[in-house]
């Protein structure tokens, strides 16, 4: 009688990071990258940016909606350029989440203004 080992998982897909491919999967969890970290690995999450942002456009409005407004989008559209694709997302969602519209004619609208 002659048995075989058989191995249960050889159907199952291989994942790619064996072959040195890496997968990017979109953050859901609120964090995006630290861009002001030295570690490219380092994460902060997307509302604690936005505070921060919204801070120093207070400091530099001089009590101003529409020059508030404008330092705001422009610092936003800034870090959300700068972020990888996989972040984006996230970082837009928190932006929308506290009444900022991340578009580039908005930022155009509010530098306008």
């Amino acid at each position: 009688m002659n048995t075989q080992n058989v191995n249960v998982k050889t159907a199952t897909k291989e994942h790619s990071e064996r072959y040195g491919e890496k997968a990017t999967v979109l953050r859901t969890d609120g964090f995006v990258r630290n861009l002001h970290s030295a570690h490219p690995f380092d994460v902060i999450r997307a509302d604690v940016v936005l505070a921060r942002m919204e801070a120093q456009a207070h400091r530099g409005c001089g009590l101003h909606y529409e020059i508030y407004h404008s330092y705001l989008l422009d610092a936003a559209l800034d870090y959300l350029a700068a972020l990888p694709l996989k972040d984006r997302p996230t970082f837009i969602g928190a932006a929308a989440r506290s009444g900022v519209m991340l578009t580039f004619a908005e930022g155009d609208r509010a530098g306008d203004a």
